[in-house]
C-alpha cells in the first residue's frame, strides 16, 4: 500500500464545512491497515449554520485544547463565539463524535495562514505527508465552470499543499472523494479531470470506503452535519439514485462510485488549476475572494455575503441562496 512508507499522516478536511467529516473517517480507515493518522481542517461553517460570512478565525474558537503558531487543537467542549452567537463547528463536533483532538487553523489570512498552520502542525507533530481531502471535487475545478459554487477554500487549500512540498520539503497529496458528491460540478466532469490529472502523470493511487466505515460514518454523523458526507454513507448502505441537498438547491447522484477516494500528486494538481497560482501569495480571505471575483469566479464567500444582506429576518430559504447567486452571477456577467 502506497502509503506505508509515511510514519505520520496528517489528513485535512480540504473545503471547510463538512469535509472534516469524510476527512475523519478516511483517517480512521487508514489507521485501521496500521497507519498513524491525525486529522484537521480549517473551520469555516456553512451560512446556515453561521450567518457571519467567511472562515472562522482562531480567535474567535473558545475551550481550546491547545494553541500553536496558526493553529489550534479543538475538542468536543470547544465552541465559536461569532456575530454574537456561540455555536458548535464541525470540527468541534468531530472531535466530540470521536473523543478526540482535532487540529484547525484559519484561511482568514488567506494562503499565508493556512500554510503557517499546516506547517506548524507538520513541525509539532512530526508529520511525514499532508493529504488534503475534498468531498466532490471541486478541488480540481478551473474557474469557468457554471455549476462551480464554492471554490475558494478549496483553492487555497490547494496552494497551501503546494506550499508545503515546495517551500518546506513536506509531501502531500490531493485526494478527491465521492466524485459529484457535493452537488456542484456534474460527477462525469469531475472524472474526466481526474483523468486528465492521470493523463499527465499525477495518479497515486485510490481507496475506497467500505461496510467497515458505516458505523464510523454514523457515528460522526450523529454529531456532525456533511451532505456530502451523508453522501458516502448513503452509497455504503446500497442507495442508488438522486439525492437532493443543500435546501433544494443542488443534486447529486449515488452509487458504487460515490464510495472511492483518489489521490493524486498535488504539484501536478497545482500545475493544472488556473486559480491556484493567483492565490498564492495571498494574505487575507478578502483578497482572495476578490481576486476570484476578478477573473469571473463566484464563490462561497460572495455567496455568504449576498444571503445574509437578502436574509433580512434570519431565516434562510433554498429560493434566498438560489437568488443570491443569481445575483451575483448577474454581477460577473455585466463585469466581463
Amino acid at each position: 500500500m502506497f502509503l506505508r512508507d509515511y510514519r505520520r499522516i496528517l489528513v485535512v478536511g480540504a473545503g471547510g464545512g463538512g469535509d472534516v467529516v469524510t476527512a475523519a473517517v478516511f483517517a480512521l480507515k487508514l489507521r485501521r491497515i496500521g497507519l498513524d493518522v491525525l486529522v484537521a481542517a480549517p473551520p469555516w461553517e456553512r451560512v446556515v449554520v453561521d450567518p457571519v460570512p467567511g472562515p472562522i478565525g482562531l480567535d474567535e474558537i473558545m475551550k481550546f485544547v491547545y494553541k500553536g503558531d496558526g493553529y489550534l487543537v479543538v475538542d468536543g467542549r470547544s465552541y465559536c463565539m461569532r456575530g454574537g452567537r456561540k455555536f458548535s463547528f464541525q470540527a468541534s463536533n468531530v472531535a466530540s463524535a470521536l473523543h478526540e483532538p482535532i487540529y484547525v487553523y484559519s484561511l482568514k489570512g488567506g494562503v499565508a495562514s493556512a500554510y503557517r498552520g499546516l506547517l506548524s502542525i507538520c513541525r509539532d507533530k512530526n508529520i511525514d505527508i499532508v493529504i488534503g481531502l475534498d468531498v466532490g471535487g471541486d478541488i480540481l475545478a478551473k474557474g469557468w465552470e457554471e455549476d462551480l459554487w464554492s471554490p475558494l477554500a478549496d483553492q487555497l487549500t490547494l496552494c497551501s499543499l503546494y506550499k508545503l512540498s515546495s517551500d518546506s520539503g513536506v509531501p502531500s497529496l490531493v485526494a478527491v472523494a465521492s466524485p459529484g458528491a457535493d452537488g456542484e460540478l456534474n460527477r462525469d466532469y469531475v472524472i474526466k479531470l481526474i483523468n486528465d490529472v492521470v493523463r499527465s502523470g499525477g495518479y497515486v493511487g485510490s481507496l475506497g470506503f467500505d461496510k467497515w466505515d458505516i458505523e464510523i460514518f454514523e457515528k460522526i454523523l450523529s454529531k456532525a452535519v456533511s451532505e456530502a458526507g451523508k453522501v458516502i454513507l448513503d452509497a455504503l448502505k446500497g442507495f442508488v439514485g438522486w439525492k437532493i441537498i443543500r435546501k433544494g438547491t443542488r443534486r447529486v447522484y449515488v452509487d458504487a462510485l460515490s464510495t472511492i477516494v483518489f489521490l493524486m500528486d498535488t504539484d501536478i494538481v497545482y500545475s493544472m488549476s488556473p486559480l491556484a497560482e493567483t492565490l498564492l501569495d495571498t494574505s487575507s480571505i478578502d483578497e482572495a475572494n476578490r481576486i476570484l471575483l476578478e477573473q469571473g469566479v463566484p464563490t462561497e464567500y460572495e455567496l455568504e455575503r449576498e444571503v445574509v444582506k437578502l436574509a433580512s429576518d434570519g431565516d434562510i430559504s433554498g429560493a434566498m441562496i438560489r437568488k443570491a447567486r443569481e445575483n451575483i452571477l448577474g454581477r460577473l456577467h455585466k463585469q466581463k
